[in-house]
C-alpha cells in the first residue's frame, strides 16, 4: 500500500475513533450544561470535559487540513499563560467568585447542542463579564483571582492585557491590542493585515475552537472592547471597567461595591496582624468606617499600621475620623486614595466638576436632585443629566427611587471628604455662599408647605432669607399624607443645610429653616434631634446679638422643655422669648408665647396662673386676628374647666375652638379639640359620645402622622373601658399607648401608663405582673429626675 494511502487509511481511523470520543465529550458536555445549579464536583468533570473536547477538536481540524495539505489554524504554537499573580491578602467576594464560577461552568462547548431557549439565553451570555464599579473597589484583583481559578477549564490559555482606559491614562487603541493578542497566539507580525477589521478577523479565525481565558483589564468604553472579543463560545472574557458599559452586547455586567463590613475588618487583620485588630476592635470598626469600607483604603490602612507598630489602632482611628486630614492619612507608596479619585474627577467636564464640588456643600446621607438644581439655579432636566453623569462614574451611588418616583443619590464618604477639600480650592467664596443661599431657599420652600400642613394660621416675624422655588414647580397644594411623606424624605438633608448654614456663619437662614424643621420635629417627638438643633443655632443667635432669631429659637425650646418635663427652663425660655417679642411689636408671637406659658402653669397644676395666662393670649389673639393661638386657647381653657368639674363650660369654650381651628384648616388643632371633647363627655358620663370624639381625634392624628397625639388618645380610651369594666381592652389600649411613648422615649408618659396598669394588674390579682410593672416605674422616675424639676405632675389619661 502506497505510504500516501496508508497515511490517509491512519488519519481516517484516527478521525473515526476521535469521533466517538468528541460524541461522548458532548453528551456529557450537554448534560452539565442542563444543570441550573452545578454542585461543586461538577468543577473537576467540567475541566475534563473541556480539556478533552479542545484536544479532539484542535486534532480533528489539524487532521482535516493536513489531509488538504493547509497548515492547521486556530492552534498556538505554544501556551499562553499571561495572568499576573493573584493579589496577596484578597479577602472576600466569595458570592461574585462563586457566580462567576457557575457561569463558566454553565457554559457549553457546543452551543448549538442546546435546546431549551433558557440554556441558549444563558450561554450566549456568559461569554463576555464586566465587572465594573467606582476606582480602588478592586475590580482587578477580582479579576485575577477570577482567572486563575477558571484557569483548569481553559487549557489553551490565558491573555491578560491592560486596556489602560482608566482616567488619566492613555487608552490602548483596539488595534494595538489585537496585533498583540494575535503574536502571542503565534502569528506572524509581518501577516498581521493593518486594517481594524481585518485584524478582528484573523483573531477570532485564531481562537476558533481554542479554550481561552482571555482578561480585559482597565477598559474604556465599549468600542474599546467590542474588537477584542473571539467569536467562539469555547472562550470566556472577563472585562474590567469604571462603566457599566451597557452598549456591549452580550456581556454580563456585575457591578463590583466596597466589602461587607467583615471582610474589611478581616482584610485589615491580615495586614496589621489579626491579633492587633482583636486586641483592639472597637478602634478596627472606626478604621474600616473610616475608610468606607473600600479596599484600597483599607489596604492603605492595613499597611500604614503594619509599617507602625509602636501606633494603637486607636490613635489612627483617631486620626482618620477628622474628615479634613483623613485623605492625606490614606495614603502609602504608590497606593494613594486621593489620587485615585481625582482620576475620574479630572476626567469629567467643568460643568459636572463643578456639581460635584458643590454638591459637598451639605454632608447629607442622601439626596435627590433638587439641591444640585438649587445649588446650579438650573432647571430639572440640567440636574438630573448631571446627576446621571456623576453616576455612570462612580462618583455618586444612585439609591434608587423615593415613593414619588425621585432618583435619590448618595457620596460614598471618601468622595465626599475629596469634593469638600476641592472645593473651598476651587470654588470663590462668595459663590459657595451663593449656592448655599440658594439651597436654604429651597428647604425653606418645602418646610413652608410642612408648616401650612401641620400650622395652618400661624404667624411668624418676617422671613429675611430668600425663597428659592424650583422653576416650573406646581403652585397646587399637595394632599397632606404627600406632602408629609415628601418632607420624610427629605428631612435629614434640611437637619444637614442647618448644620452647614452656621459652620459657615449664617446664622439668620440656619434659625429660619430650624423653627421650620421643628414643627415636623414636634408631630413626630423627635426630642432629641430638636435639642440637638435648636440649641447650637441659639448659641449662633446669641453670638452675633440677633435678638429676634434668639426669641424664635427660645419659644422652640421653651415648648420643648416643657414637653421633656423640665419645667423651669420652660419658664426661662419662654419669659425671655415674651419679652422680646413684646418690645419689637410681634403681637402674633407674643400671644403665641403667652399661650404657651398658660400650658405651662397648667401642667405644673398652678391653674390661676394658667386661666390668666390664657386669657392675655386670647385677647392678644383676637385683637391682631391670630386665628390659631386663639383656638389653641380655647382648648386649654377647657381643659381647665374639666379639671374644675365643669364639663358643661369646657363643651362651650371647646366648640368656639372647632370653629375657629375648622375656619383656618387646622386639622391637627382640631383632633386635640376633639380629643378635649372626649374628656369632656366622659366628666359627665357619656362613654358613647366621648368614644366618638377619641376616635375622631385619633383619625386624624393618623392622617398627620400625630404618634404623640395617638398614644395619649389610646389611654383615654383605656380609661374609658376601664371605667365601664372592660378590663381587656383597657388592657390592650394601654399596653399600645405604652409601646408608642417607648418608642418615642417620652418617660413621662410611659411612668402615668405604667401607674395605671399597676393598678390594673393589682386588681385583676395580676401580682407578680403589678410588681414588675411597678419595678419599670421607679426606674424611669429615676431617670426623670436629674431631668425635671420637681416631681411629676399630675395629668389625667
Amino acid at each position: 500500500m502506497p505510504a500516501t494511502a496508508r497515511g490517509r487509511r491512519k488519519g481516517n481511523i484516527q478521525i473515526a475513533t476521535l469521533a466517538i470520543v468528541w460524541l461522548a465529550a458532548v453528551a456529557i458536555a450537554a448534560t452539565l450544561s442542563a444543570l441550573n445549579s452545578p454542585p461543586p464536583w461538577v468543577l473537576g468533570v467540567g475541566t475534563a470535559v473541556g480539556a478533552v473536547g479542545s484536544a479532539l477538536s484542535v486534532r480533528v481540524n489539524a487532521l482535516l487540513e493536513q489531509a488538504r495539505d493547509l497548515p492547521p489554524t486556530g492552534t498556538a504554537s505554544f501556551t499562553i499563560r499571561q495572568l499576573p499573580p493573584v493579589v496577596a491578602h484578597f479577602t472576600g467576594r466569595e458570592a461574585l467568585l462563586r457566580e462567576v464560577r457557575e457561569l463558566a461552568l454553565l457554559r457549553p462547548l457546543w452551543p448549538w447542542l442546546v435546546t431549551r431557549k433558557h440554556d441558549r439565553s444563558r450561554a450566549t451570555k456568559t461569554n463576555v463579564l464586566t465587572l465594573w464599579g467606582r476606582g480602588g473597589v478592586g475590580k482587578t484583583a477580582l479579576a485575577i483571582q477570577l482567572g486563575h481559578s477558571l484557569a483548569p477549564l481553559f487549557p489553551d490559555g490565558q491573555i491578560y492585557v491592560d486596556l489602560r482606559g482608566a482616567p488619566g491614562s492613555v487608552p490602548r487603541s483596539p488595534a494595538d491590542v489585537l496585533a498583540m493578542m494575535l503574536r502571542d497566539l503565534g502569528t506572524d507580525a509581518a501577516s498581521i493585515p493593518e486594517g481594524l477589521d481585518d485584524q478582528a478577523r484573523m483573531f477570532r479565525s485564531r481562537t476558533s475552537g481554542l479554550r481561552l481565558l482571555i482578561i480585559l483589564d482597565n477598559a474604556q468604553s465599549e468600542d474599546q472592547v467590542r474588537y477584542l472579543l473571539p467569536g467562539t463560545a469555547t472562550t470566556m472574557t472577563i472585562v474590567t471597567s469604571r462603566s457599566q458599559l451597557p452598549g456591549l452586547d452580550g456581556s454580563v455586567p456585575l457591578e463590583v461595591r466596597v466589602l461587607e463590613h467583615d471582610q474589611a475588618i478581616a482584610l485589615l487583620g491580615k495586614l496589621a496582624g489579626e491579633r492587633r485588630v482583636e486586641t483592639d476592635a472597637e478602634a478596627a470598626v472606626e478604621i474600616v468606617r473610616s475608610c468606607g469600607l473600600l479596599p484600597l483604603a483599607v489596604r492603605i490602612a492595613g499597611a500604614r499600621l503594619a509599617a507602625r507598630p509602636g501606633w494603637s489602632l486607636a490613635h489612627f482611628a483617631r486620626r482618620l475620623a477628622d474628615q479634613n486630614q483623613r485623605l492625606g492619612e490614606l495614603q502609602a507608596g504608590s497606593l494613594d486614595v486621593r489620587a485615585s479619585i481625582s482620576l475620574g474627577v479630572d476626567a469629567q467636564t467643568p460643568t459636572v466638576r463643578r456639581a460635584l464640588l458643590l454638591l459637598a456643600l451639605c454632608d447629607a446621607p442622601s439626596f435627590s436632585t433638587r439641591p444640585l438644581q438649587a445649588a446650579l439655579n438650573t432647571t430639572a432636566q440640567n440636574a438630573e443629566q448631571t446627576m446621571e453623569e456623576l453616576t455612570e462614574a462612580q462618583l455618586l451611588e444612585a439609591m434608587g427611587h423615593d415613593v414619588f418616583g425621585e432618583a435619590r443619590y448618595r457620596f460614598h464618604d471618601l468622595v465626599r471628604d475629596y469634593a469638600a477639600e476641592r472645593l473651598v480650592t476651587e470654588v470663590p467664596e462668595h459663590d459657595r455662599r451663593a449656592a448655599l443661599d440658594r439651597i436654604v431657599g429651597f428647604c425653606l420652600h418645602q418646610a413652608g408647605q410642612i408648616e401650612r400642613l401641620l400650622l395652618p394660621g400661624s404667624h411668624r416675624p418676617p422671613r429675611r432669607t430668600a425663597l428659592w422655588v424650583p422653576p416650573g414647580a406646581d403652585d397646587e397644594e399637595a394632599a397632606a399624607e404627600d406632602v408629609l411623606a415628601r418632607f420624610a424624605t427629605e428631612y435629614e438633608f434640611h437637619m444637614c443645610v442647618v448644620r452647614e448654614a452656621l459652620a459657615v456663619g449664617a446664622t439668620v437662614p440656619a434659625a429660619e429653616l430650624a423653627s421650620k424643621v421643628v414643627t415636623y420635629q414636634d408631630s413626630r417627638a423627635l426630642w432629641n434631634e430638636w435639642e440637638n438643633l435648636q440649641v447650637p443655632v441659639l448659641e449662633a443667635c446669641r453670638r452675633d446679638g440677633d435678638e429676634m432669631s434668639e426669641a424664635v429659637t427660645l419659644a422652640d425650646l421653651a415648648l420643648l422643655r416643657r414637653l421633656q418635663g423640665r419645667l423651669e427652663q420652660a419658664e426661662r425660655d419662654g419669659r425671655r422669648a415674651l419679652v422680646i417679642f413684646s418690645q419689637a411689636g410681634e403681637h402674633a408671637a407674643t400671644a403665641s408665647c403667652l399661650s404657651d406659658l398658660g400650658w405651662l402653669h397648667r401642667v405644673r397644676g398652678e391653674h390661676e396662673q394658667a386661666r390668666t395666662h390664657l386669657r392675655q393670649a386670647l385677647a392678644v389673639a383676637d385683637e391682631y386676628e391670630v386665628p390659631r393661638t386663639r383656638g389653641w386657647s380655647l382648648q386649654m381653657l377647657a381643659d381647665l374647666e374639666i379639671d374644675g368639674e365643669n364639663p358643661r363650660a369646657a363643651l362651650e369654650l371647646l366648640e368656639l375652638s372647632r370653629e375657629t381651628l375648622e375656619a383656618i384648616g387646622d386639622h391637627r388643632g382640631l383632633a386635640w379639640t376633639f380629643r378635649i371633647m372626649g374628656d369632656a363627655y366622659r366628666e359627665q358620663g357619656d362613654d358613647d359620645r366621648a368614644l366618638r370624639q377619641y376616635m375622631m381625634s385619633s383619625n386624624l392624628m393618623e392622617k398627620f402622622g400625630d404618634r404623640r397625639g395617638m398614644a395619649r388618645n389610646l389611654g383615654a380610651i383605656g380609661a374609658l373601658h376601664q371605667r365601664m369594666s372592660r378590663p381587656e381592652q383597657a388592657l390592650e389600649c394601654y399596653s399600645e399607648s405604652l409601646d408608642i411613648f417607648r418608642d418615642l422615649g417620652d418617660r413621662q408618659w410611659q411612668v402615668r401608663i405604667l401607674k395605671t396598669l399597676v393598678e390594673l394588674h393589682e386588681k385583676a390579682g395580676q401580682t407578680e405582673l403589678a410588681e414588675a410593672r411597678w419595678a419599670e416605674v421607679e426606674v424611669l422616675i429615676r431617670s426623670l429626675n436629674g431631668a425635671t424639676q420637681g416631681s411629676l405632675p399630675a395629668r389625667r389619661l
